[in-house]
């Protein structure tokens, strides 16, 4: 039986700058998963959350938003790091003009998945409960199959949010309000 090679977060994002893993792998208890990029549908939904939301925070003044995978490390019992859809971190936890070369190492305040037809929900609440223990407020998980958002918050119960309703922005981004169907319209 071959043993595996585990690897430390740091190794991994060394590995993933360099272009020595595919820009769609994550690292779990140290082994490096490969996933399959996104379809079209998670392209133009992340895109437009991403906008929604980049919109809000620099009217705001608020702080950075990102996209594209931002790689996360997750502090655990056995290494992980993550890619997350969309993010917002503040210049509370991450000042103005602050450059980052790499992954994450500050939480965000906020997190946004966008769930595709081959995700279980075991897997995104795995992902989700990786995010809460480094720290991270809220996680969002936009549903293009049902049009939902669920909201995941670090110390409470989550909450659904159905096509036809506001999703309100609530502590992490106080002020923000969007009908849930901006996110899944193409615009």
């Amino acid at each position: 039986m071959a043993t595996k090679t585990l690897i430390s977060c740091e190794e991994f994002e060394a590995l993933a700058l360099a272009e020595k893993v595919s820009p769609w792998a994550e690292l779990i208890d140290g082994e490096i998963v490969e996933m399959a990029p996104g379809g079209w549908e998670h392209s133009y939904v992340s895109l437009n959350i991403a906008t929604i939301i980049r919109d809000f925070v620099r009217a705001n003044k608020l702080g950075h938003v990102g996209t594209n995978e931002a790689g996360i490390h997750i502090k655990s019992e056995l290494p992980r790091s993550r890619g997350a859809d969309v993010v917002f971190i503040s210049y509370k936890r991450l000042p103005k003009g602050s450059r980052v070369k790499g992954f994450l190492r500050v939480p965000p305040e906020l997190i946004v998945e966008v769930r595709s037809d081959k995700d279980t929900w075991a897997a995104v609440e795995e992902k989700v409960a990786d995010y809460h223990r480094t720290g991270i407020d809220e996680v969002w998980v936009a549903d293009p199959a049902t049009r939902t958002v669920k909201k995941f918050f670090r110390n409470a119960e989550p909450v659904i949010v159905h096509d036809g309703s506001d999703l309100d922005g609530g502590a992490v981004l106080p002020g923000f309000k969007t009908p849930v169907a901006r996110f899944f319209d193409e615009e």
